[in-house]
């Protein structure tokens, strides 16, 4: 009973220091745990109990468009990741295949941000 009632406070603490720092308290609930959610300033919603970041869309397409952005962005920042390891451990010693690999994942990066782009353009003709 002791520690569910610490978890309660720590719970109320958690919202009422978002409600301080003048962050948006929204009818929507965190798909985690229940507790309502927040708008940042920046315009970023968060659920301030657990720390989950959560994106908030009005339909099935918009649902689909936001996870082909988070999957894309997740593939940018492990190709990133990739290129500069390549980069890392070629040194200043180029062959000819540490060439080709950093090329290839120059041109796949390249790829991914042309996709995001029309990704991006296809929402703003949405709204």
């Amino acid at each position: 009973m002791e520690k569910r009632d610490a978890n309660q406070n720590e719970r109320s603490r958690k919202l009422a220091e978002a409600l301080l720092k003048g962050w948006k308290m929204l009818p929507d609930t965190c798909p985690i745990c229940d507790s309502p959610l927040f708008e940042t300033p920046s315009g970023e919603v968060l659920c301030v109990v657990c720390g989950t970041k959560v994106i908030l869309v009005e339909s099935d397409e918009e649902a689909k468009l936001e996870e082909h952005r988070l999957a894309l962005d997740k593939m940018l920042g492990d190709l990133v990741r990739h290129l500069e390891r390549e980069l890392y451990e070629a040194g200043e010693s180029l062959d000819e295949g540490s060439l080709r690999r950093i090329n290839m994942l120059l041109d796949a990066i390249r790829k991914a941000l042309i996709i995001r782009r029309n990704l991006a353009r296809q929402e703003r003709t949405r709204s």
